[in-house]
Order: structure tokens, then sequence, then C-alpha cells
């Protein structure tokens, strides 16, 4: 009994290594990008992304917190599956290009998002491009590995491209 119990713990710790290892191996910073088509027009949809306070009507399990607007910016805390995550927005083009920084330099990973809007019609194309830094190893394995450098940001442009127009009230 007592050798298959070695045994189980030799392989958890070969396991645990080799997570850590790989980790390690995998580059800190990285770049990824999605797209899609949001059937609403570029106004609209720009506005949604803009009223980050109604971010939780159209952002599942999202909650936002602390919003602070200034000359160019707008500070606020997601609160999602029990993260905390402090962000700046800012829109350097207006309708066309919002960059989303994570302001929290004490979080295992950091970075930016750009959120490119162009119209086609009636409709708006959407491209989110992530340059992500990764800090702690394991964190980048699981990104890596498991869950995808894009896995977030699809889930975003999901709720977006489902987003109602009511939630696109500009403040102000």
């Amino acid at each position: 009994m007592m050798r298959w119990v070695l045994i189980v713990v030799g392989v958890l710790v070969a396991l645990a290594a080799s997570i850590y290892g790989l980790g390690m191996s995998t580059p800190r910073h990285h770049l990824a990008e999605v797209e899609g088509v949001v059937s609403r027009p570029v106004a609209d949809v720009a506005a949604t992304i803009r009223a980050v306070e109604n971010y939780s009507a159209w952002r599942s399990g999202v909650v936002v917190e602390k919003i602070a607007r200034t000359e160019g910016a707008v500070t606020y805390v997601e609160v999602a599956d029990g993260d905390r995550i402090a962000y700046r927005l800012t829109e350097p083009e207006r309708d066309a290009r919002f960059v989303s920084t994570i302001t929290d330099e004490t979080l295992p990973f950091g970075g930016a998002w750009t959120v490119s809007l162009t119209s086609e019609g009636a409709s708006t194309r959407v491209r989110i491009r992530e340059e992500g830094d990764v800090r702690d190893p394991l964190y980048r394995f699981f990104a890596r590995y498991v869950f995808g450098h894009t896995s977030t940001m699809k889930t975003y442009l999901k709720n977006l491209g489902a987003a109602p127009a009511e939630v696109a009230s500009p403040p102000g």
C-alpha cells in the first residue's frame, strides 16, 4: 500500500514540475487577436463599449464598480468570477478605436486590448487585439495550453454582438 502512495505522490510531483517547467518556457508576452461582425452601426457599438456602467446588462457575470470619468478616460473595476480587475478605458479615435488597459500591477497578468471598429454598411466589424503579459509561470501554462489567449476576447465579442441597443447609452 505504501508503495502505491509513493508512486501517486511521485507522479503528482512530476506533473506539477512539468506544468511549472512548461509555464517557465512559455513566453511572458503574447499577442492575440479575434474579429467578428456585430449587426449594429458603428456609433451604437461604440456607445455600448463606452458605457461601462451598463456592462453588466450585456456581459455575462460581470459587475462594474468604482467608475471615475476624467477628460479622455474612464477608470473602473470589473468583478467577475470572484476576480477584481482595475481598468482604464481610453478612446484615441472617436467611434473607431478603444484601448482598455489593466492598471493593477499586482495581478499575475496584465496588458491591454485595442478594440477597433469599422463600418460595414449597417453592421460593424470589431477587431480585438490583446497585448498581454502573463507574469506567473502557472498562469502562463494555463493561458497557453488550457484556456487559450483568445477565450475571453471571443466571449466579449459574442456578448457585444448580443447586446441590446438599449444598453448603448453614452454618458453625459
